[in-house]
Parts: C-alpha cells; sequence; structure tokens
C-alpha cells in the first residue's frame, strides 16, 4: 500500500491532530539523539525502550506466544527476562539512528566482500536479514563509495513518522506490495542490491516453518533469483557485548537443479533457518513483539 493511500485512509482527527503531534515528538527525541553523543543516545534510547515494557501490554501478550513458540523448554520467567531485554536493545535501535554511518564506521565487518564482487560485476543480488541487531546500520549507510542496499520496506500509517524515520535511508526505497515489484526489478537488472527483511508474514505467502510452527512467508526472493539467477545472501548487523557491532554477510546455499517450486519452499526454509540461528543466539536482539504466525494462535 502506498503511503498516499495510507494516509487518505487516515481519519481526520488523524491526519491533523494525533499524526502531527506523534511526528513532532519522535522528531524532537530523533534530534535530541542526534545531538547527543552516540554512546549516550543508545543509553537514552535504552532507557526508554526499557519503560514501554510497562506500558506496551497487548505488544507484550503478542511477545510471550512468539517466546513460548521458540523456547518451549525456558521458563515463564527466563522468557520474561529475553522480553525485558528487547525493549532495551530496540530502545537504543532508535536512539542510534542518527548516528547509523558512525556506527557501520566502527563496526566489525565480515564477509562485505561478496557484496564488493556483485558491484565489481554490476550484478544484481538479494541480501536477506531480519528485524535483528541493528539492521539500519547498514540499510542506512553506504558500503562503499557508490554501492549501497536498496531496502523494500512497508511505509508507516503516520505519514510523518515514515517520513522521519524510513525517508532518510540511502539507496532506492522499494514500497512493499505490487506497486514495488517494477522498481525491485529494474534496481536487480541495474545491477543493485535489494534488502528485504524476510521475517514479516504475508497473507499471500506461503507456508513455510518457523520455529516448528507454519508462517506465511513472502516467496519473492527465491522467485525472482530463480528466474533471474540471482544470488541470494544473509546479513545481520548484531550489537557486541562491547557494544560494538559485528556486520556479517555470507551467501545462502541455492539448489537450482530442483524443479520450480520445490527450489522455492527448499530457499525460503533455509532462510528461516539462519534466521532461527541468530535468534538463538542474540534473542533478545529480535523483534518479538510482532505476529509472525497466524492470528488463531495468538488467541
Amino acid at each position: 500500500m502506498s503511503l498516499a493511500l495510507r494516509k487518505s485512509q487516515r481519519s481526520f482527527i488523524q491526519q491533523y491532530l494525533t499524526d502531527p503531534i506523534v511526528g513532532l515528538i519522535v522528531l524532537i527525541f530523533m534530534t535530541l539523539f542526534k545531538i547527543l553523543p552516540v554512546r549516550f543516545a543508545s543509553t537514552l534510547g535504552g532507557i526508554l525502550g526499557s519503560g514501554l515494557y510497562y506500558v506496551m501490554k497487548k505488544r507484550n501478550e503478542i511477545g510471550r506466544k512468539n517466546l513460548s513458540f521458540a523456547f518451549p523448554q525456558k521458563t515463564p520467567a527466563e522468557r520474561e527476562k529475553i522480553l525485558k531485554a528487547m525493549w532495551c536493545h530496540w530502545g537504543r535501535v532508535y536512539g542510534e539512528l542518527p548516528h547509523a554511518a558512525t556506527l557501520y564506521k566502527q563496526a566489525r565487518k565480515k564477509g562485505l566482500s561478496y557484496l564488493r564482487e556483485q558491484a565489481r560485476l554490476k550484478q544484481g543480488c538479494f541480501v536477506c536479514s531480519g528485524h535483528f541487531g541493528n539492521f539500519e546500520i547498514s540499510a542506512a549507510t553506504y558500503l562503499f563509495d557508490t554501492y549501497c542496499l536498496n531496502p523494500v520496506y512497508r511505509s508507516a500509517n503516520n505519514p510523518w513518522l515514515d517520513k522521519i524515520l524510513f525517508q532518510r535511508r540511502k539507496g532506492v526505497l522499494i514500497p512493499k506490495g505490487a506497486q514495488g515489484a517494477k522498481k525491485m526489478l529494474d534496481v536487480l537488472k541495474q545491477g543493485g542490491a535489494v534488502v528485504m527483511l524476510c521475517d514479516q508474514k504475508l497473507r499471500e505467502g506461503i507456508s513455510v516453518p518457523f520455529f516448528n510452527k507454519p508462517a506465511q512467508t513472502a516467496p519473492a526472493v527465491a522467485t525472482i533469483a530463480l528466474k533471474m539467477n540471482l544470488p541470494i545472501y544473509m546479513a545481520r548487523c548484531v550489537r557486541g557485548a562491547d557494544g560494538v557491532f559485528d556486520i556479517e554477510v555470507y551467501p545462502l546455499t541455492l539448489d537450482k537443479q530442483k524443479e520450480k517450486q520445490a527450489f522455492i519452499e527448499d530457499t525460503m526454509q533455509k532462510i528461516n533457518r539462519e534466521l532461527e540461528k541468530w535468534i538463538y543466539e542474540k534473542p533478545e536482539q529480535w523483534l518479538w513483539i510482532h505476529r509472525r504466525f497466524e492470528k488463531s494462535e495468538y488467541q
């Protein structure tokens, strides 16, 4: 759904009262985060994020359900500890938004040679990640002098937030849905890298296991990669214990000898398994509070 269409569906009060007020509040905090040194901004964001744990009750219920699916062996207290740590982590992520370029320069990097070679050959590729770590650091920053990642994204319902939080990203912004499909293909044909967060539910997707439960998953990555003979890379940006981020890029092994539907299902299963590995390693750095599975699972 386009930003213009989302705006047209907002009520009069939302368009002219609540949306601008929320946008102004977020802009004030983003300005404050930008003025502060990165460490202070990150700490303040973490404090604010931790505070949200106590007021976002509905989101917490979703998070608890997701955590029970992923960690059935853990006690409720152990899962609650992860949920609290998640709020702190994501608060820090927003505090770090204005400092993405600085954090990228400071990060320990591994595997960027894969993308550097794609840029040299001027060949398109997919870069798959999830709502994990601080994906904004790479999505908002040029990887090298002229090569950047082009993110597929869902515009925010509030157009003010969309401009403040998302329009700052570099590269070509590719909206989700049919209107973004042509733009995505154009980027790939021109040798660009398309970034997709593959941990979101898509009603029109295919059912792929995730934490041993069926999850509707967008198959576009596998479908287009097969049709255009493109490589797929996994990429993550993980917060280290010392506060420095570790950026890792590595290729996903593809079996293009498989029949089309089998290839698509196999590829999306591999992507989900990689995401699971990341989450099991650093559970507090994944966004647990979005509905990844069918609505009935949360009732």
